[in-house]
């Protein structure tokens, strides 16, 4: 008979992918919105500035908040205050958005509308890295694929709904999409907080938790490699994708193509990944890493429709990467370290994404 210490904590995982759906939406909403009221208010010459302030924060803040919650947890504090205030202050952004930007404002502060901004940046990202901590404390490590895959099924399958979320967020307009973006982060936070609390208390050699130094360096790295596919698929590959089709694809936008690249990715993941408990997963990371360079490399230069041929070798990889990339990161941490090191991943996979948005500009 499995003891609870040893069981999948399935009301706690739902419920950070719940609160993870909630923030991937936030993000479609943000990125579609941040010009749009920028250019409305006649900030637009802010708008570079923003996005080295964006860069800043994912480099920073991430890690400093999961670093501080781990010293909160070794005092033996049960609940995540850092969560809690950090949902609360993006809850409350929104909702002061929401008032700032209606047809009819019922607050006159549309020039601290970029500081609203950072402000939102700064608490999203105070909560993110300590919740998604909890899949290792709460997952059996002969599971922890097998939950990875049900989680990348979810957040891929979002960003592929990207186009419909979009066309959603146009359809209910600035103020009402804030308004709902400040809900979903509340209920999804809540739920996370209330599971968060009533779990049980974990037996720590049936995850077998490692005590050995925390490396740090590879925690970055991986959270770097899957970052930049993830970038460059998102932010340059429908540019070149566009360019190689041209005159066969019509009117098809690109990013059409990309959605349904990460539904396919998000599918793969979520059937592949029981399978990857018996490999080793450090070497899984290294092929797939380098199978997806091998794709994207050959969509660049391989011409017309042969270069979709390599999307084909790009499905598998990227999936594989996606499932192994944060059990290794969190797996080079010491059990004092988990929530930073989830903080070090998390910056390390949106410092590319990042950077290229700065460059394309």
């Amino acid at each position: 008979m499995v003891s609870n210490a040893e069981k999948t904590q399935w009301s706690l995982i739902w419920s950070l992918i719940a609160l993870n759906t909630a923030i991937i939406i936030s993000w479609i909403a943000y990125h579609n919105y941040q010009p749009i009221l920028l250019d409305r208010f006649g900030l637009h010459e802010l708008a570079p500035l923003l996005g080295y302030s964006k860069l800043l924060v994912m480099a920073t803040v991430p890690p400093l908040a999961g670093y501080l919650a781990d010293r909160i947890k070794s005092k033996g504090n049960r609940s995540l205050p850092i969560l809690t205030a950090g949902v609360g202050i993006t809850a409350l952004i929104f909702m002061t958005v929401a008032a700032t930007i209606a047809p009819e404002s019922i607050l006159p502060l549309q020039g601290l509308l970029p500081v609203m901004i950072v402000v939102w940046l700064i608490s999203m990202n105070l909560f993110y890295a300590p919740a998604l901590a909890t899949l290792e404390e709460f997952v059996p490590v002969a599971q922890f694929t097998t939950v990875m895959g049900v989680y990348i099924l979810a957040s891929d399958m979002a960003f592929a709904l990207e186009p419909a979320i979009i066309l959603l967020v146009d359809f209910l307009g600035a103020s009402l999409t804030f308004v709902t973006g400040g809900l979903l982060i509340t209920v999804a936070g809540f739920m996370f907080h209330r599971n968060y609390l009533k779990r049980g208390q974990v037996d720590k050699s049936a995850n077998e938790v490692s005590n050995n130094p925390s490396s740090f360096h590879l925690v970055i790295l991986f959270g770097l490699a899957l970052g930049f596919v993830f970038a460059y698929l998102i932010n340059v590959l429908p540019v070149i994708l566009e360019f190689k089709l041209e005159g066969i694809s019509g009117d098809m936008p690109m990013e059409l193509v990309i959605s349904v690249i990460l539904a396919l990715t998000a599918l793969f993941a979520f059937f592949i990944a029981r399978r990857l408990n018996q490999y080793n997963k450090s070497r899984l990371f290294i092929l797939s890493f380098f199978c997806c360079l091998f794709s994207l490399l050959g969509v660049y230069l391989l011409p017309n429709v042969f270069s979709l041929i390599m999307l084909l070798v790009l499905i598998p990889s990227l999936a594989i990467l996606s499932v192994t990339g944060f059990p290794l990161a969190i797996s080079n941490a010491s059990v004092n370290d988990k929530m930073f090191a989830a903080g070090l991943f998390v910056a390390g996979m949106e410092i590319p994404d990042s950077l290229l948005e700065i460059v394309i500009g």
